[in-house]
């Protein structure tokens, strides 16, 4: 890897599918601005040794819930589930569920700083990661310098915007990235077990996004080459296309097939042919964290090249604008606004 690489400055840049935005805007003026529902993959029975708790959360993270919950009921950190993470900066509603067989508890007992439990319900199964059907996001942009152009949001809901990883992922001034290189060259060792996952999920976010980047810059994120993988959407199932059959092209149309990339561990990547070309040239620099990644033994896996918002629909008048829509797991609702406005994250700092 070049030693002179600027992290901040590359996660800023990452190409735009339509000409970048000239609607310039504040995004989270307030954290009310962003408000995040989390719908699951499933109903809770309402019974079962596991304790379901709906959440509401104000400016608050997951893991910090997470140990607020675990503290309140005595617990241990297994004994606590969620099914994804939440922006800290926003307002929430997310799922937990706490192993509680056989104990009987008082939600008063289980309140904390930070937040505020909307419902509770006993389930058969522990809540695990990615038990998500969707989230459902209402997002105020403000100070706008001109109205956002309708036409390109209608385009967006029918084509859907590159899915990219959002820029909270990688950390304040892309620390998370200055970390996974030294932890991935072997120049330091992390104990701690989630920051460690973090740093690494840094790492391989960003090697997915340089490999949605370089397809984005030359438009073909949008056109299936011989031996992509195509993956089913809203599932981790995906095929190897030698060549683009007509019925695959009707699904890939409507949205049910997205070209997808590659999350690298310790299995080679199933492209094929010219895809697989396409999809090394990204990562050439990153040698040494591909074999880092192999030498931790991670599991290989794939991600959708795009994702489609649904339900999107925008208020506006003068300098102010609401968009609500719904995406689906692991879909970030950054990577749809930066297709539509050039804004200024006023929690987390300057950039689209």
């Amino acid at each position: 890897m070049p030693t002179d690489i600027n992290f901040a400055d590359l996660i800023n840049h990452f190409p735009t599918a339509n000409p970048f935005p000239q609607v310039r805007g504040d995004l989270r003026s307030s954290s009310s601005d962003f408000r995040v529902d989390e719908i699951l993959s499933f109903q809770p029975s309402g019974e079962g040794e596991h304790l379901f708790l709906q959440v509401k959360k104000t400016d608050s993270n997951t893991e910090w819930v997470a140990r607020q919950l675990q503290k309140q009921s005595g617990l241990t950190s297994r004994d606590i589930g969620y099914a994804g993470k939440k922006d800290r900066h926003s307002i929430s509603t997310q799922w937990f569920s706490l192993h509680l067989p056989g104990r009987q508890v008082e939600l008063s007992e289980l309140a904390g700083e930070g937040y505020e439990i909307v419902t509770a319900v006993r389930h058969n199964k522990k809540l695990r990661r990615g038990s998500l059907l969707e989230n459902k996001f209402e997002i105020i942009l403000r100070n706008l310098t001109e109205k956002i152009d309708e036409e390109q949001l209608a385009m967006i809901a029918r084509i859907g915007v590159p899915n990219y990883f959002g820029k909270q992922r990688f950390g304040i001034d892309a620390n998370n990235l200055v970390m996974a290189d030294k932890l991935l060259n072997s120049q330091i060792k992390i104990k701690n077990r989630n920051k460690r996952g973090m740093i690494i999920s840094s790492a391989r976010s960003l090697l997915f996004n340089l490999q949605l980047a370089q397809r984005v810059a030359e438009n073909s994120w949008l056109t299936p080459l011989n031996g992509d993988c195509l993956m089913l959407e809203g599932t981790q199932s995906f095929f190897v296309i030698e060549t683009l059959s007509s019925q695959d092209k009707n699904r890939f149309d409507e949205g049910d097939l997205h070209i997808s990339g590659w999350l690298p561990g310790k299995q080679n990547s199933e492209t094929k042919s010219e895809a697989s070309q396409k999809e090394k040239q990204p990562l050439d620099d990153y040698s040494d964290w591909l074999t880092g990644l192999t030498r931790l033994n991670l599991d290989s896996a794939r991600r959708a090249f795009r994702c489609i918002p649904k339900n999107l629909k925008i208020e506006q008048q003068d300098d102010w604008a609401k968009l609500s829509f719904s995406l689906g797991k692991g879909c970030f609702a950054t990577s749809v606004i930066r297709e539509l406005v050039d804004v200024q994250d006023k929690q987390i700092g300057a950039g689209s």
